[in-house]
């Protein structure tokens, strides 16, 4: 299972939006024949870092699974523009993200 992963930066004050847009509109913006599951998840502490919680921002990553890494580049050339423009429209443009391909042994 090959899995890509993009994480975003996310102002804290705008996390339950972020939740609702991923778990929404991104999801539908997202789909593709070849996805097999989709997952949003969150950093939910530092081990160590007791203000964690305080900090302004926070890390959420939207996790698409694919059976293989060439089903993962052809999302990518195919699908992942239109999800960053939905990210455009929800938060601006140039969104603090990265993103990397994953695989689960």
């Amino acid at each position: 299972m090959y899995i890509f992963n993009i994480t975003y930066v996310i102002p804290s004050k705008r996390k339950d939006s972020f939740i609702e847009w991923a778990k929404g509109e991104a999801r539908l913006v997202a789909s593709s024949e070849k996805l097999r599951d989709y997952k949003v998840l969150t950093v939910a502490a530092i081990p160590g870092d007791k203000d964690f919680a305080k900090q302004d921002e926070k890390n959420f990553s939207v996790q698409l699974y694919f059976d293989s890494i060439s089903d993962c580049r052809q999302w990518n050339e195919h699908t992942f523009h239109s999800l960053m423009e939905a990210y455009a429209k929800w938060h601006g443009p140039n969104p603090l993200f990265f993103a990397t391909i994953l695989k689960e042994f």
